[in-house]
């Protein structure tokens, strides 16, 4: 399984918060979800083994989240480096006919005997593949050059209220394709002075659901 080089130094590289600001401009002002944060920093505390009482006593609404886990996915809180890497960084090249670009993503993977890899997305969302989990199992299959095939998501969905839920999805090479092709169209878009009103620029054909995107504490608990 070759990986490639993370060295791209003439070329303009992308977060999914840069693809965010193209794909729903009018989420810009949308202020940082620190609750969402204090999670993922607690997550990926408890996962290398590190202290998190602070955390945990200062927020004690992440203590349930994470004990959610622990019931959604008992194998988070037993995997250790090398097989489990939380919060890796992983990079791609896209190529455009304009130029070309790196899209970076941040993940979470188990890497298994068999050469098959599981991304893993724990967060307060809605338990519907989106946009960014497209873009990160894109990503991710280009960096480790894996048969689109040998990747899957979990997505573990928490609620302030509801009970967590677990969506396991298969990516395949039509879906890679797919968003391969949906992200040539984003980064042209924005690399296009735009002329027309910034609500319009890109219309994405995966929901644009993401963490930021809506009130989690108003939603209701969604059946899958």
């Amino acid at each position: 399984m070759g990986k490639q080089s993370l060295s791209y130094p003439s070329m303009q590289v992308i977060s999914i918060t840069d693809l965010n600001s193209v794909v729903n401009p009018t989420r810009l002002a949308v202020p940082i979800d620190t609750e969402q944060q204090h999670f993922q920093l607690a997550m990926k505390q408890t996962c290398m083994k590190l202290p998190t009482e602070p955390l945990l006593d200062a927020h004690p609404q992440i203590d349930r989240w994470i004990m959610e886990v622990g019931l959604l996915f008992p194998k988070v809180f037993e995997w250790e480096p090398p097989q489990f890497l939380v919060d890796t960084q992983f990079i791609a090249k896209l190529c455009t006919k304009k130029k070309d670009t790196c899209v970076q993503i941040n993940t979470n993977a188990v890497f298994h005997r068999n050469g098959y890899v599981n991304l893993i997305e724990w967060a307060i969302r809605h338990p519907v593949l989106n946009w960014s989990d497209k873009v990160k199992l894109w990503v991710a299959t280009e960096y480790l050059s894996l048969p689109p095939e040998n990747l899957k998501l979990t997505i573990l969905a928490l609620h302030p209220t509801h009970p967590g839920k677990r969506y396991e999805i298969s990516w395949d090479s039509q879906q890679h394709e797919e968003t391969r092709n949906w992200l040539v169209s984003v980064v042209t878009k924005q690399a296009t002075p735009m002329k027309t009103p910034v609500a319009s620029q890109v219309k994405s054909p995966f929901p644009v659901t993401t963490g930021a995107d809506f009130d989690i504490g108003k939603i209701e608990e969604i059946e899958i």
